[in-house]
């Protein structure tokens, strides 16, 4: 026997290419993976007929299962071979039985999620087998696909409909990105170490640390010069990058080409030409003129402000000067109230600049530059210099002692900050029938530096309130606040002035009277008032360290940081509109603001 199957094992090489399984059989699997009902038939047997054939199938080639038999059923999954001989000719043919799991396979996808997050996605692909197919994965889903996946590995069973199962993993793994700095640097615009730095790292590992060059260890440094930095950033790996940056400042160089014609007092024939030196989108004055040249301009300062197209704002102040000698024309309003009741009140108008002499009219009738023997009520006075060109208008109250309320004395005589106010029009008050007025309530808006006052005015039958805004940006302090009400429309001249007294902390409005140690300011001269172009101040004793002008609403419009002694002046007020501002004069430790009127 063992003999034969040497001799078999030639005659396949031999004769193989003349005889294949899918000349003279076919299988037919079995029906489960376990089960043994496969067969093979043998079904070119009338070229192979007996007794000149013998068939002979065998198991794996070594085991015979059968003789004669042209079909060979009950077979398990598994390799057979059918050998023909024929007087010494010998032919072998193998066929295979298979299952059905045999082409049953699998095939996994998934993604990387990112570390601190299950972004991760997996997914099985069954191939071959039978549907519908059935998924338990190691975590607990049975569909074919999961999302939302941390990192880690996940393993999925997969069944068939004919019982065949296969198993397959997916790795989800962290992908940790590159470290990027993500730089972001601001230009020193103005010159004056304003250039600002900072990081917004991603990839790596958070939390990260940094380490500027300058020291820093934030991730936003400000208040940088022009000139060369650098940045490392360190993530929680210790993986780091470091990053070189420059600090420009990206307006210098840019300027204006300007021409001017001056003015002569009097006449407004004032001219300037502005060409910007740079790319710019737009462009404003401070008179509201929208022309890169403009006319018709009386002796003062004019401010344009350009918007470079590279995010710059560039601005120029340019002076129109009279031709002739001459300065702004002011006039100096002095009062006294009549607080006898005898009609002792009285007004002085000490006019400046323009041309002398000055010429008055009062509303009295009088032409001179003083008027007495007022009694309480609204007044006014025109003035004008030699020109007959420059005038000015002034309407100013009087007031007695029936027309004055206040709800406090002023504490130990003395007030460090005044505010005041222009009231609006209130028709609703009568005054033939006012009892007393106080100052009701005041509350700080420390966001807006705002004071929200309430006033009351009381009378036998109703209680009129009557509400106001003050700009506050002073020290803390005592303040007293003024309000002034007619109503020309309805009574004629009748008026009231409200007084009282608030203190101030800096963030809270008291009306306790607390102790005041600081009279320094209280008898600082500010002059001219009203003003057009300028404001002086005499600090002789130079205890004012500087001077800042507010509207009413707190803005501040004009700043002298610093000031020296003797005579200072806060000038290029031009372009500020007529109306109330307040002129705060600050000392080391106290400050009192005066209310000024353009």
């Amino acid at each position: 026997m063992k003999h034969l199957y040497s001799l078999v094992l030639v005659l396949i090489a031999l004769t193989s290419s003349h005889l294949s399984s899918a000349q003279i059989v076919y299988s037919l699997p079995a029906t489960t993976p376990s089960g043994c009902d496969g067969s093979v038939h043998f079904y070119d047997n009338a070229n192979y007929d007996q007794p000149d054939w013998t068939w002979t199938w065998y198991e794996d080639s070594t085991t015979i299962i059968a003789t004669g038999d042209s079909v060979v059923s009950n077979l398990c999954p598994g390799l057979y071979s059918l050998v023909l001989d024929s007087a010494g000719t010998i032919l072998t043919v193998f066929v295979t039985v298979t299952d059905p799991c045999s082409n049953f396979s699998l095939s996994m996808y998934n993604t990387q999620t990112t570390p601190g997050n299950c972004v991760g996605y997996a997914s099985a692909s069954p191939s071959g087998g039978m549907s519908p197919y059935s998924f338990s994965w190691s975590n607990g889903s049975a569909t074919s696909y999961q999302y939302g996946l941390c990192s880690g590995t996940y393993t999925v069973t997969c069944v068939d409909a004919n019982g065949c199962s296969i198993s397959g993993s997916a790795v989800v793994m962290d992908s940790i990105p590159p470290l990027n700095p993500g730089l972001v640097v601001v230009g020193d615009s103005s010159g004056s170490c304003n250039g600002v730095a900072s990081v917004s790292p991603t990839g790596g590992v958070g939390p990260y640390s940094y380490l500027w060059s300058n020291g820093a260890t934030t991730s936003y440094i400000p208040n940088l010069c022009v000139g060369a930095y650098s940045v490392t950033i360190w993530d929680t790996n210790g993986d780091s990058i470091t990053s070189n940056f420059n600090v420009t400042n990206p307006c210098a160089g840019l300027s204006f080409t300007v021409s001017t014609t001056q003015s002569i007092p009097g006449n407004c024939i004032g001219i300037i030409s502005v060409t910007p030196n740079f790319s710019f989108s737009g462009y404003s004055w401070s008179n509201g003129s929208n022309s890169l040249t403009i006319y018709n301009l009386c002796a003062g300062t004019y401010t344009i402000t350009c918007a470079a197209t590279n995010g710059c704002s560039v601005s120029e102040s340019i002076t129109i000067a009279d031709s002739l000698p001459g300065s702004p024309f002011n006039a100096g309003l002095s009062l006294t109230d009549d607080l006898s009741g005898n009609c002792s009140g009285s007004a002085t108008i000490l006019p400046t600049g323009g041309f002398a002499p000055y010429s008055y009219y009062w509303s009295t009738g009088e032409t001179t530059g003083s008027i007495d023997n007022l009694c309480a009520g609204i007044y006014s006075v025109v003035v004008w210099d030699a020109t007959n060109i420059d005038t000015m208008y002034l309407s100013f109250v009087i007031n007695d002692t029936s027309t004055v309320y206040g709800n406090n004395p002023y504490p130990n005589g003395a007030i460090n900050d005044t505010l005041y106010t222009d009231l609006v029009t209130n028709c609703v008050i009568d005054y033939t029938d006012i009892d007393s007025a106080s100052l009701y309530q005041a509350v700080y808006d420390s966001i807006n530096q705002n004071l929200y006052v309430t006033w009351a005015v009381y009378s036998p039958t109703d209680t009129v309130y009557l509400s106001d805004t003050l700009g506050l940006a002073g020290a803390p302090g005592y303040y007293a606040l003024t309000i002034s009400v007619y109503c020309p429309n309805k009574s004629g001249n009748d008026f009231l002035t409200i007084q009282g007294v608030i203190y101030f902390d800096g963030t809270t409005v008291h009306y306790s009277t607390l102790g005041v140690a600081e009279h320094a300011l209280d008898n600082i001269s500010v002059y001219p008032n009203p003003f057009t172009s300028s404001i002086a101040v005499d600090n002789k004793d130079g205890l004012i360290r500087s001077l800042k002008l507010v509207d009413l609403n707190g803005r501040v419009l004009s700043e002298m940081k610093s000031v020296n002694s003797g005579m200072v002046k806060m000038e290029q007020l031009e372009s500020v509109s007529s109306g109330t501002y307040l002129l705060i004069l600050s000392g080391e430790n106290f400050s009192k603001a005066y209310k000024v009127i353009k």
